[in-house]
């Protein structure tokens, strides 16, 4: 391979780019949902089980809701096994109450020395009360049911759906990749009557589309994710001062800014129409992923279109925006606060972005990844695979914390073409900017003066070296995309736009 940067090698990261990301996606490690969680020990401890690790109220709440369920405790031992106490977690202030062999937990929902014989089992019910109606109650109750013996526990986890919302849960598992998901009926559109909750992987379907209108809410439960199949279409149409908010279920606000809460929106190949206008997509594993698998496999020439406008992607635990053999077109879109890239732009394509600021101050963990990557293969099992890259850049800013934020890589066997024209960029002194094929009007290595990145407003102050440097031709012919910045403001009204998705003041 052709190493194209001196101050980013694809081999410093344990796998190589490509790799890693189908690696990631095929075999993903990721927990859904539910879990027993227990000191797993020797002793009678090992001998209980629960017939339920975790007990879902799958019922769509639309009034004044209670809901029983019930499940067993197994004692699978030739001993009799006595329970020192059964509570619930949230104790007291639970919205769940229970009764467990006849026994209820009362007020302080706690029951002590309960024993089951040997080789039987004890019925528990679980109820819980909700009420849909309050606007701002949490759309997912979560609690457990513990079991102690002695100094060891064992619990089983409750999930309850609160908020009068449209519910999609799994109704099947993708085989080898063991994904839960549900299929969203084809041509659906969601509006912002009432919040969207994905459990598991919900999925457009083949030559099916999915409209998501202003103001319309999409909440993922733990590891859920929006999937795009194979010719499927996503338009996300929201306004400027009614986006629409792709988030967790967790909604206190000590969750507002916190990553990994949800897994991602994957878009597959097939469609040129989507698009993704006036959204907010925070606190997940992967903000956007666009992956063309047929072009690993049959090669095609001809890769697949998304356009992002007036888009902001942050707090995601990997990457904000990662495409593999993709046409993206993005204008006014901030991507920030990502535990590995903020883009990453894999196995060719064609990118265009204007007016964007894609920047990382990551401080969660060491973060060994610049926030903009590029390269134009991928390697499998058995080859090395490349499509061209065609990557311009016009009036962004690419900055963080690290001490290089631009990054690429490259095999001789196809082009990698890349162009930052009127771009401010964060990159290791040592890396050379005189090809003005690639770097053209840029600003290297100028404090862009952001407001306050640590609190993610990347607003410039007044003095900063992004000031009047944009080029005012690409912002009249993209008149209608670029006029206005990310907050409305006209970025023509000094005569020169500033660089990035923010015009000062």
């Amino acid at each position: 391979m052709n190493q194209s940067s001196s101050d980013f090698n694809i081999g410093d990261s344990p796998l190589p780019l490509s790799r890693f990301f189908m690696i990631g996606f095929l075999l993903m490690v990721f927990s859904f949902m539910f879990s027993s969680c227990a000191d797993e020990s020797n002793g009678p401890l090992s001998q209980l089980s629960f017939s339920r690790d975790t007990v879902l109220f799958d019922t769509v709440f639309t009034q004044m809701g209670s809901h029983t369920e019930v499940f067993l405790i197994r004692n699978s031992g030739n001993q009799p096994v006595k329970l020192s106490r059964v509570y619930l977690g949230g104790g007291s202030t639970s919205t769940y109450r229970f009764n467990i062999n006849g026994y209820p937990g009362g007020t302080a929902n706690l029951v002590e020395d309960v024993e089951i014989d040997a080789n039987d089992s004890i019925y528990v019910f679980v109820e819980v009360t909700l009420d849909p109606n309050l606007a701002y109650a949490p759309l997912i109750h979560e609690d457990s049911l513990v079991v102690e013996l002695g100094s060891v526990y064992k619990k089983a986890t409750l999930v309850a759906f609160g908020q009068d919302a449209h519910y999609f849960y799994p109704t099947d598992t993708l085989s080898g990749a063991g994904i839960p998901y549900s299929i969203i009926p084809c041509d659906m559109v969601w509006t912002n009557e009432k919040p969207y909750v994905i459990v598991g992987w919900a999925v457009v379907d083949s030559d099916c589309k999915l409209t998501i209108q202003p103001g319309a809410r999409v909440h993922f439960f733990n590891n859920g994710a929006l999937w795009i199949y194979q010719d499927g279409t996503l338009r996300v149409l929201g306004e400027r001062e009614n986006p629409v908010v792709f988030q967790g279920t967790r909604l206190e606000h000590k969750y507002r800014n916190e990553p990994g809460q949800w897994d991602r929106i994957l878009i597959n190949e097939g469609s040129t129409q989507n698009i993704i206008r006036n959204a907010i997509i925070k606190n997940g594993f992967i903000g956007l992923q666009c992956d063309n698998y047929k072009s690993i496999i049959n090669n095609p020439g001809t890769p697949n279109q998304l356009t992002l406008e007036n888009v902001v992607i942050q707090n995601m635990s990997g990457l904000g925006i990662y495409t593999n053999h993709y046409n993206l077109r993005a204008y006014n879109i901030l991507v920030n606060n990502c535990g590995q890239y903020a883009a990453a732009f894999a196995y060719g394509g064609n990118i265009e972005i204007y007016h964007s600021t894609i920047v990382n101050y990551w401080s969660r963990s060491i973060r060994n990844f610049p926030a903009l990557f590029m390269n134009n293969f991928y390697i499998t099992q058995s080859a090395v695979l490349s499509q061209p890259l065609n990557a311009n850049f016009y009036n962004c800013i690419f900055y963080g914390n690290a001490e290089t934020e631009i990054g690429w890589d490259s095999v001789t066997t196809t082009t990698l073409q890349f162009r930052f024209d009127h771009c401010l960029l964060k990159m290791h002194p040592d890396i050379s900017t005189t090809n003005t094929n690639r770097f053209y009007e840029i600003v290297k290595n100028a404090d862009p003066k952001f407001w306050d990145s640590y609190n993610q407003d990347f607003r410039i102050k007044s003095g900063s070296s992004a000031m009047n440097k944009g080029q005012a031709s690409f912002v009249t012919n993209h008149n209608n995309e670029l006029l206005f910045d990310l907050k409305g403001s006209n970025r023509l009204w000094t005569g020169k736009p500033d660089l990035g998705a923010y015009e000062h003041p």
